[in-house]
């Protein structure tokens, strides 16, 4: 398991603002030691005609600057061989020089703009990359660049090999409590297709009754005393989807990137009772601090379906979320990748991260498909579970490619 002490990304972070439902306790927010640069720099090329024959020259890319010559060389390589696949192949992803082979050649003199940020306290550098309208995502490890996806101009993008799917829990940990030991009261499944820019938001009953190597459960108990990697083995076989990882966030990293975003614009599609003793919700467009916008993500009693609702009402935060992180563009993205890991953990890569980040920024959040699994309410010994219904194997298996209802 791996452990991000000081990181976010805006789109990230809109997956996982609505998955929280413990009870509020205070914020303390420490400002980030930060590396943001943003460069120019001239490439050249020598022609922009692909050449693969073995009797004419091999044509490469030249890049020059004065700011990070390794990320120079990292671009350099990757142009080169999509110029001439005789070139020696560059340090990427397996699936983004494949892609790459299929389009035309890239144009001569090209220059490029990046912003860079190095996350938390030395670690990883992150960067969002810019030559003409392609966009390219960068990652700095142990002083060497890697480009780990991108859009060139005029196509779509490639983020990691499709579909991506996570595990997203929020964990209802008290004040003092350990967050990956305790109940994880929301439960949700994210599938992305980044070139298609769709994909799918599905909620789990915390309450599912499921068989597990540990046992037979309710699902919101079994990360107690037992951590995230039983939920993301116990997911992957309950839903029989090849889940990627998971992300762990609780109540107080949902308050602190609400925060950040200055609370939560939100359109409702009904009136909604709380429950308790907080305000209820009226139907429509509405701005929440960051306090209304928690009690919003955990109300259940008050609302037709209880936890089925809430699950909806968190999967309907998220979409909200992207609709206020969008706008702010693209470059925001390392920084925002930066915010949300300040307060989750996770088992991915910060080479998946990063790709993950990026499709859910360049997906519209009306393109995910909000759902959740239906189920039955009933008993086993003395404790009140959901029993999943039987078409939930047809929704697992629906969101195989991603998507959900294109079955």
């Amino acid at each position: 398991m791996r452990r991000f002490t000081f990181l976010s990304s805006l789109t990230l972070a809109v997956l996982v603002l609505g998955a929280c439902s413990g009870t509020e306790e205070s914020v303390a927010t420490t400002a980030a030691p930060t590396s943001l640069v943003t460069t120019t720099t001239a490439v050249q090329a020598t022609t922009s005609t692909k050449l693969t024959t073995t009797t004419a020259p091999i044509l490469s890319v030249m890049v020059t600057g004065d700011v990070d010559p390794e990320l120079d060389a990292a671009l350099g390589d990757l142009y080169s061989y999509w110029l001439d696949p005789r070139n020696p192949t560059p340090d990427a992803p397996a699936g983004l020089t494949a892609f790459l082979a299929t389009l035309p050649a890239p144009a001569a003199d090209i220059t490029y703009t990046s912003t860079v940020r190095t996350l938390g306290d030395g670690g990883d550098t992150i960067a969002v990359i810019h030559v003409d309208e392609t966009v390219w995502f960068g990652l700095k490890v142990d002083g060497s660049w890697r480009i780990v996806g991108g859009q060139p101009a005029g196509q779509v993008p490639w983020l990691g090999d499709s579909p991506r799917l996570v595990l997203v829990l929020g964990s209802d940990a008290r004040v003092g409590q350990n967050q990956l030991r305790f109940r994880a009261d929301s439960i949700h499944v994210i599938g992305l297709v980044p070139e298609q820019q769709t994909g799918a938001i599905l909620g789990i009953p915390r309450d599912t009754y499921v068989t597990t190597s540990e046992g037979d459960f309710k699902f919101t108990n079994l990360m107690a005393g037992r951590g995230p990697e039983i939920m993301l083995e116990t997911a992957t076989d309950l839903t029989g989807l090849p889940l990627e990882g998971y992300i762990v966030t609780g109540f107080k990293g949902y308050t602190a990137l609400l925060t950040q975003l200055g609370g939560l614009s939100i359109n409702l599609p009904t009136s909604m009772r709380s429950g308790n003793n907080w305000s209820n919700f009226p139907a429509g467009q509405q701005q929440l601090n960051p306090t209304r916008a928690l009690q919003l993500a955990r109300i259940r009693k008050g609302l037709p379906g209880g936890d089925f609702a809430r699950s909806l009402n968190q999967g309907r935060i998220m979409q909200a979320a992207m609709d206020m992180i969008q706008p702010m563009g693209i470059d925001s993205l390392p920084l925002m990748v930066d915010l949300l890991l300040q307060n989750a953990w996770t088992d991915l890569t910060t080479e998946d991260l990063l790709t993950l980040a990026a499709a859910a920024y360049l997906t519209p959040s009306q393109a995910l498909v909000n759902q959740v699994v239906p189920g039955t309410v009933g008993r086993a010994g003395s404790a009140s579970v959901v029993f999943l219904d039987p078409e939930a194997a047809d929704i697992f298996a629906d969101l195989a490619d991603g998507t959900l209802g294109n079955s």
